[in-house]
C-alpha cells in the first residue's frame, strides 16, 4: 500500500509538472489577473530606480462584493490612496483628498498588468524564460518584448503558486534596467484584512470631474497604439505665473506627461534624458512650446509633441 501510495504521488507531481510546463504565457496572465482580482492578501514592497528606493504596503481584498485595493507610502510624508471598485482616492500631503473614477492607482504597482491581457498581447511578444526566486518563493518569469520601439520592455515575476505579480523589471531599448517594483514578502489571508473591510464598508465618495479645459483645446494626429488622454487640466508654473495646459497619456502601463504653454524668449533644449529612463522632447511650434515627459523612446516623445495641433 505504502508502495502504490508514492507511485500515485509521483504520477500526480509528474501530472502537475507537465500541465505547469504546458501553461502558455497568455495563460499566466490570465490567471495573474484573476489571482489579483480575487484573492487577499498583503505584499510590502520595494520601488527601485537609479539613486532611489521607496517601500510601499499594497492590500488588496474582497469585502461585501466590493473590490479594495490599499497603496501606502512607508517612507518619507505620508501617503496613500485606495480603490473600491472603480474609484480611486488620493491621499497627499498638504492637499485635500481627492476620487475619481479609474480602474486603477496610479503609480508602482503590482496591479498595472492587470486585466491589461489583449493590450499586452497586441504590443508585446510574450516569451517564457526561466524561473526564479522573490520572497521565498518560486516564480515563473515571463519576457515582454514591445513589437515597436515606440514602448520599454518588461519582465514578469509570477507566483508559481498564487500567480501573483511579486515583481517586474522596465528596460530601455538598450536593454537597461530603469526600475523594478519588487515583494519583500507575501502574507496570504483568509478573509480581507480590518482595513480592506473598513474602505469597503465606507459609503461611496463622490468623484471629481477633472478640469477637460486642455483636452478641449488640443488634438493629437499621431499616439503610439493604446495611447489616450485619460487626464488633462490648466494650471498657473509658480515661477513665472504662465498658464499651461497639461494633458495625461496612458496605454495603461506607462504614463507620458504632455505640456502646452506659451513659447517663452528663451528656447528649450530639445532633448534630455535621464538615468532613471524619462525622455524629455521639447518641440517649439509657432507661438507654442511643447513639452513630452515620459519612460518611452526620445524618438517617440518628440513625435507625440509634433504631432499635438490645436482643435478646430
Amino acid at each position: 500500500m505504502f508502495t502504490c501510495r508514492r507511485i500515485i504521488g509521483a504520477f500526480s507531481l509528474l501530472f502537475s509538472s507537465v500541465a505547469l510546463a504546458e501553461k502558455t504565457p497568455t495563460d499566466w496572465l490570465d490567471s495573474m489577473s484573476l489571482a489579483h482580482q480575487t484573492l487577499n492578501f498583503t505584499i510590502p514592497m520595494v520601488h527601485l530606480e537609479p539613486n532611489s528606493a521607496q517601500t510601499y504596503l499594497f492590500e488588496h481584498g474582497v469585502s461585501n462584493d466590493r473590490q479594495v485595493v490599499y497603496i501606502a507610502a512607508l517612507s518619507g510624508p505620508v501617503r496613500h490612496s485606495y480603490r473600491v471598485d472603480n474609484v480611486v482616492t488620493y491621499m497627499e500631503p498638504e492637499s485635500r483628498p481627492y476620487s475619481i473614477n479609474a480602474a486603477q492607482i496610479i503609480g508602482p504597482s503590482p496591479a498595472i498588468f492587470v486585466g491589461k491581457v489583449q493590450h499586452i498581447l497586441d504590443n508585446y511578444t510574450l516569451t517564457m524564460i526561466e524561473k526564479g526566486r522573490i520572497a521565498g518563493r518560486v516564480t515563473q518569469l515571463i519576457r515582454l518584448k514591445a513589437k515597436d520601439n515606440n514602448r520599454f520592455n518588461y519582465i514578469l515575476w509570477l507566483d508559481v503558486e498564487t500567480k501573483l505579480l511579486l515583481r517586474y523589471d522596465l528596460f530601455d531599448l538598450n536593454n537597461n534596467l530603469i526600475e523594478q517594483v519588487q515583494a519583500v514578502g507575501l502574507h496570504l489571508n483568509e478573509r480581507p484584512s480590518d482595513n480592506i473591510e473598513k474602505l469597503a464598508a465606507q459609503p461611496k465618495h463622490e468623484t471629481v470631474m477633472l478640469p477637460s479645459t486642455a483636452q478641449d483645446n488640443w488634438r493629437f494626429s499621431w499616439l503610439p497604439a493604446g495611447f489616450e488622454v485619460k487626464a488633462s487640466d490648466e494650471h498657473r508654473v509658480v515661477n513665472t505665473a504662465q498658464n499651461v495646459d497639461y494633458l495625461m497619456l496612458s496605454d495603461g502601463l506607462t504614463q507620458v506627461s504632455v505640456y502646452v504653454a506659451n513659447a517663452q524668449k528663451a528656447e528649450l533644449p530639445a532633448r534630455l534624458q535621464t538615468n532613471n529612463g524619462l525622455s524629455v522632447a521639447n518641440f517649439r511650434r509657432g507661438l507654442t512650446d511643447i513639452t513630452v515627459i515620459g519612460r518611452i523612446p526620445y524618438e517617440t516623445a518628440l513625435k507625440i509633441a509634433q504631432s499635438i495641433e490645436p482643435k478646430g
